[in-house]
């Protein structure tokens, strides 16, 4: 008798990171790797039962992120559909052709940097160019956001003749989801009715409650209908290049492309006019707060059919959205079975929560001055408006965080470093300062993938339930791929067949970069002028529309300069105290 293979439908979620999108990236290379490897191996054997090779099936169902892992799931989603994707192994110090290794380790450092003449401009170098300032109109960011736009827009227009959405692996769903978040800073606000006063003598109708809503979601779906309400309502379509029956929408993927990244203050914010249909919006939230027809809830209407908004970073409210992912596989999967989970997500997260709670004290809860207030109240409303917006925290549903572990070999023993990331240092804006700790962090979430693939994504295996994803698993694959635990025996959802490879390095303390990269101080110190310059351009540009007269003319060079002198010492002190910190 034969036996369908049962499939596990899988989401990929990616949280905000900043530069540390680098180790994103590495980690979902070795994943669409191992991916593609088992899927040939899998052609290879087919037909022969007792293969060593698992049989069942996994789709990547949606791909959501925000901030930086909002750029990497739009990356990643473009590279599914690369017809000769091939995974980045080993260092390079020249464009490799991988979207996902060229876009976030070499960012828009120039070229020549790394041919041998060393000539050139750093990424870093750029972002603090004053090209995008105008007296006139002010700063749009403390940083030059330039670099990052052509980022973006290199990754788009440079897809090879050949990428094409049919070109997705058997692996991916052909109805595949990529979820980017973005915050509006205009809100979309709708109207909460309040009871009626009624009487003999009286009617009255109060007027509604107004609540505010500033999270917004880009739900691009890859097989959307033109013409079907319930596409053109609640979704957006994925077309990166044109077909013969479609145009592309290239200029709104790779504005939410920027837009999810847009780090409040840091980087430029992006202006939306005429790309998200007021439907689109409405319906999206009306999703999202599960609201019924039942409700007394009435959206604010405005004149335009498009939701106008400028929008900065998804992550400020909405950095780890697994909820929205969640969402996506229990619309289209149902109910849960939490014996034989079906569906599921993993969130790559660069900077997990946890790693906060660690503190040589106990905290001091009382706050008893109006600065201490101050202080507190900024991340105490960050964190409120961070709250998942549903309840998909059940303990019955599959979800798994992976985050980044680096081991340091101390005799026969091993160590957890306290900071992984040569990228996470000035909260995550370190890795703008160097290639090599782009790389280094690249490997490193090459390496926690297969660890994490090898060690964590697992379920329970029993090859004669009908219900069970192994079910008729042959006994040469449970032997080659299991692992036990209190006499139960557990199978990897998606296996690594690199393992059955006789020179394959199992050991999960080995590195393709072995050492940490460490922090170049004189180099650093070349960027004091720039950083300084850049401080009195933005000044000059943001004081210039609020200050005016003759004294402040005569005043502006010399209180620009003394306030910019400070600024840019404090930066660089605060920027060498954080990589000593880090041991860099």
């Amino acid at each position: 008798m034969s036996i369908t293979s049962k499939t596990f439908h899988l989401g990929l979620t990616m949280a905000g990171a900043v530069s540390a999108g680098a180790y994103t990236a590495g980690f979902m290379d070795y994943v669409l790797e191992a991916l593609s490897e088992w899927e040939k191996a899998k052609q290879l054997n087919k037909g022969n039962p007792n293969s060593s090779i698992p049989k069942h099936n996994v789709s990547v169902d949606a791909i959501g992120g925000a901030s930086a892992g909002g750029m990497v799931s739009m990356i990643t989603a473009l590279a599914l559909c690369e017809k000769n994707f091939k995974p980045v192994k080993n260092v390079s110090n020249k464009k490799t052709g991988n979207i996902l290794y060229d876009s976030w380790v070499f960012l828009d450092d120039d070229d020549s940097l790394y041919d041998g003449s060393g000539r050139g401009e750093t990424t870093f170098k750029k972002m603090l160019s004053n090209s995008d300032l105008d007296d006139k109109k002010g700063a749009p960011s403390l940083l030059n956001s330039r670099p990052i736009d052509k980022i973006a827009e290199r990754v788009f227009d440079n897809l090879s003749d050949d990428w094409c959405i049919s070109n997705i692996p058997e692996y991916i769903s052909k109805d595949l989801r990529i979820l980017l978040t973005i915050t509006s800073l205009r809100p979309l606000d709708y109207k909460v009715g309040l009871s009626r006063l009624q009487s003999k003598f009286l009617k009255t109708i109060p007027p509604s409650h107004r609540v505010s809503n500033h999270d917004i979601v880009a739900h691009f779906k890859i097989n959307y209908k033109d013409g079907n309400n319930n596409d053109t309502e609640n979704y957006l379509p994925f077309r990166p290049v044109p077909d013969s029956d479609h145009i592309s929408n290239k200029d709104l993927l790779i504005k939410v492309t920027k837009a999810t990244g847009a780090f409040p203050i840091g980087l430029s914010p992006r202006y939306f006019e005429n790309e998200f249909p007021k439907k689109y919006v409405q319906n999206s939230l009306s999703k999202r707060k599960r609201f019924t027809a039942n409700m007394d809830i009435e959206f604010d209407d405005f004149d335009s059919d498009d939701f106008k908004f400028t929008a900065v970073d998804g992550g400020a409210i909405n950095n780890e959205p697994f909820d929205e992912v969640l969402r996506c596989l229990i619309e289209n999967h149902g109910n849960i079975d939490e014996k034989n989970p079906k569906y599921g997500t993993i969130m790559i997260d660069p900077f997990p929560n946890f790693r906060d709670l660690k503190t040589d004290k106990d905290p001091d809860y009382e706050i008893k001055s109006i600065m201490d207030v101050i202080g507190n109240l900024v991340p105490t409303i960050l964190n409120q408006a961070r709250n998942k917006q549903t309840d998909t925290y059940g303990a019955e549903l599959f979800k798994l965080m992976a985050y980044p572990l680096k081991y340091k070999a101390l005799g026969n023993l091993t160590e957890d470093l306290e900071y992984p990331l040569a990228t996470g240092a000035v909260g995550g804006f370190g890795g703008f300062l160097d290639i090599k700790f782009r790389q280094h962090d690249f490997f490193l979430g090459r390496k926690n993938a297969k660890n994490f693939l090898r060690g964590f994504l697992f379920l329970e295996c029993d090859a004669d339930d009908p219900d069970n994803l192994f079910h008729g698993v042959s006994a040469e694959a449970v032997e080659k791929f299991k692992k036990e635990d209190n006499g139960k025996i557990y199978m990897p959802i998606i296996p690594d067949v690199s393992k059955l490879d006789p020179n394959d390095d199992s050991n999960p303390s080995s590195y393709i970069v072995q050492e940490f990269p460490e922090f170049d101080i004189k180099a650093f110190r070349q960027y004091e002028k720039p950083i300084r310059n850049r401080i009195k351009a933005i000044l000059k540009a943001e004081l210039n529309n609020k200050v005016s007269g003759w004294f402040w003319w005569i005043a502006k060079g010399l209180v620009v300069g003394r306030i910019a002198k400070k600024l840019t010492d404090w930066t660089i002190k605060a920027i060498e105290k954080d990589f000593k910190k880090r041991g860099m």
